[in-house]
């Protein structure tokens, strides 16, 4: 492998690596909070993200260094601004925490399905089996979750406005999850 090619795989797993962390930071802080405990469901996909998480990075840091890559020393500030600014907001107290959690749970998810999608090219790329082996899992795990969450969403944000004063549509999560699938659907 050239070096320019070495240079770029080690950048692009350490920025993995930053990003796994701070997912997995973030939903484990999430994790324990009585709010989020309320839903059953959320907290079988959280576990399922923080397991599916530190595996990934586990082979991310094998991966960096076998590669002779320095742990963390390339991760993009780009991912670190995302993510690091997930981390914080996890911890602030809002009007309704656990639907934001959720939203904010699945815009780190897109961000490492795009992460692990040019991984999955760079590794293609230069011809790196175990990069690429270990990207298409990522390509291939994040996804579900991220659907899985969008799904749950609608009834989380419906159940916090309830807590507060009875809704006006009671059948608004049906509607919300009908049409937010179809539009999925549609692309």
């Amino acid at each position: 492998m050239n070096e320019k090619h070495h240079d770029s795989l080690k950048q692009y797993v350490n920025d993995m690596i930053g990003l796994e962390r701070d997912i997995t930071n973030a939903i484990k802080l999430q994790a324990e909070d009585e709010r989020v405990k309320e839903f059953g469901e959320l907290n079988a996909i959280l576990d399922e993200i923080v397991r599916a998480s530190e595996g990934r990075m586990e082979e991310l840091k094998k991966l960096s260094g076998e590669g002779g890559g320095s742990l963390g020393a390339a991760v993009k500030e780009g991912f670190m601004a995302v993510t690091g600014s997930l981390a914080g907001i996890y911890g602030k107290i809002r009007e309704h925490p656990v639907s934001r959690m959720v939203r904010d749970d699945i815009i780190a998810l897109d961000v490492a399905s795009v992460g692990y999608g040019m991984l999955l090219t760079l590794g293609l790329s230069i011809g790196d089996e175990a990069c690429t082996a270990l990207a298409g899992r990522g390509v291939d795990e994040t996804p579900p979750l991220i659907i899985r969450l969008t799904d749950l969403l609608p009834l989380i944000v419906a159940g916090e406005l309830a807590a507060d004063a009875p809704l006006a549509n009671p059948s608004a999560v049906q509607v919300a999850t009908a049409r937010i699938r179809d539009s999925w659907g549609s692309v």
